[in-house]
């Protein structure tokens, strides 16, 4: 399992020891490595070393990359020459937006990559994900006022809820082929949710033509794509989540 020691990572970790399985987690922080549940093997390597990479890859066979989708081209170059069996990528739901964005177009690029591979793989295509302690609504909470997207919606998923996606793509055979997006079970007013994360904040309803016209203004990256993009509406499809991965999220419901 590769970016092990980031929150998708580690939760994706706790659940595999939990039942059973073997785990070869990998990061490039031997201390967050050491703070992982017992019961996994940890190796060190970094995205940017090829070699440590493919030592920490030489006897893999279902591998997760939990990271950022940008560091694909480095996993493809360091996969072993035999016994991959699967290969399953996290992704963001980013690609979907309109906004000009490096992530996006990693993503939208890591997809026409497994698309060409023969190896069997897929590219899970999440929301927000909310558990970690830094998710966007765990920013927002600590701001005195809250501004959100007047009539915008927001799909946020738990991110035990993830790794219980990733763990069901390494295994189930459906799960193979097109990217599967992963969210919450059903859309949420991005005010409601905001209010269900920092009570006692004022919560302030913004037009959302203003908070894309007021990222125009700030730039094309930082703080104004992000506005732009809380500007957009996101209600997703998990059909194939729930056929593909049998997984069916549990509703937001923080505190978390």
């Amino acid at each position: 399992m590769l970016a092990a020691t980031g929150a998708v990572g580690g939760a994706l970790v706790r659940l595999l020891i939990g039942r059973g399985d073997e785990v070869i987690a990998v990061g490039r922080d031997s201390g967050r490595l050491a703070r992982l549940p017992g019961g996994c093997k940890r190796r060190v390597a970094d995205f940017t070393d090829r070699q440590s990479l493919r030592n920490a890859l030489e006897d893999a066979t279902l591998i997760a990359a939990c990271g950022n989708a940008v560091h694909l081209p480095a996993i493809l170059a360091a996969l072993p020459p035999e016994g991959t069996q699967r290969l399953v990528v996290m992704g963001s739901t980013r690609c979907f937006s309109s906004v000009p964005d490096a992530t996006a177009i990693a993503v939208r690029e890591a997809e026409a990559l497994l698309a060409a591979l023969s190896l069997p793989s897929v590219l899970l295509l999440s929301a927000m994900i909310y558990g970690t302690g830094r998710s966007v609504l765990d920013r927002l909470a600590k701001l005195p006022v809250i501004a959100v997207p007047q009539g915008r919606s927001v799909q946020p998923i738990h991110v035990d809820d993830v790794a219980a996606c990733l763990a069901a793509a390494l295994e189930r055979p459906a799960a193979v082929g097109s990217p599967i997006v992963v969210a919450g079970p059903t859309p949420i007013a991005y005010a409601q949710a905001v209010r269900r994360v920092a009570k006692g904040r004022f919560v302030l309803p913004v037009p959302p033509a203003a908070l894309d016209l007021l990222g125009r203004v700030l730039g094309r990256s930082g703080i104004g794509a992000e506005l732009r993009r809380l500007a957009e509406n996101k209600s997703l499809d998990i059909g194939a989540m729930q056929s593909r991965l049998g997984v069916n999220p549990r509703p937001f419901d923080p505190p978390f």
